[in-house]
């Protein structure tokens, strides 16, 4: 396995088709927080939780690289007053929106995401983004995407998946791969990005 990996973000762009420019200021000023502070999974989880009117449970592996946030989210209700409400993510997919206001009529039902990034990966085996860009163009299922991926012998990261794959929960993929047959080792990898600007262990899969 992969020592190490770097993913130098260049450009990292996740937007709302309908966000009001308050929600946009508060995840950048989050955003900067963090990084300024170079906040773990739950620090990043609290600043977003009270500086941010509302966050959806999509949005939250992608804005703050969560790697589990349903379970974040569980901790966290301990500490907080969270509430939530159901709602349906880019036409078809169900989930939540947490907020730690009392009213929550005012948050939309429906949420339209986009994702558009430049990453360089590094590591010390000199991998790059290249194979897991192609597979993403040649292949639309992200859970198929990441088949193709270990198929190919790609060692795919928890990060790998979230920023070309747009997979957000790596490990309920990985389950339902393996329940279809196929064989996946699970080892753990320190990884760096400098859209959090931390240094963390994460899961990383392979086909054994």
């Amino acid at each position: 396995m992969a020592e190490r990996i770097d993913y130098q973000i260049e450009k990292y762009s996740f937007t709302e088709l309908n966000e009001p420019a308050q929600i946009t200021q508060q995840w950048a000023e989050v955003t900067e927080q963090c990084r300024e502070a170079h906040a773990g999974v739950e620090a990043r989880l609290r600043l977003a939780l009270q500086n941010v009117d509302y966050v959806t449970s999509f949005e939250l592996p992608f804005r703050l690289l969560l790697i589990r946030a349903p379970q974040l989210i569980a901790s966290a209700r301990d500490e907080m007053p969270v509430r939530q409400k159901n709602v349906i993510f880019n036409g078809k997919r169900f989930g939540c929106v947490y907020s730690l206001n009392t009213e929550l009529s005012a948050i939309p039902d429906e949420f339209q995401y986009r994702l558009s990034t430049r990453i360089r990966r590094v590591d010390a085996a000199g991998n790059s983004a290249a194979p897991f860009q192609q597979i993403a163009k040649e292949t639309k299922a992200p859970r198929d995407r990441l088949r193709t991926a270990l198929e190919n012998g790609l060692q795919v990261t928890v990060l790998d998946g979230m920023f070309w794959f747009g997979i957000q929960r790596m490990a309920a993929d990985i389950q339902r791969l393996r329940k279809s047959g196929m064989r996946i080792a699970t080892a753990e990898t320190e990884v760096f990005d400098t859209l959090t600007g931390t240094l963390r262990r994460v899961p990383v899969y392979r086909a054994g």
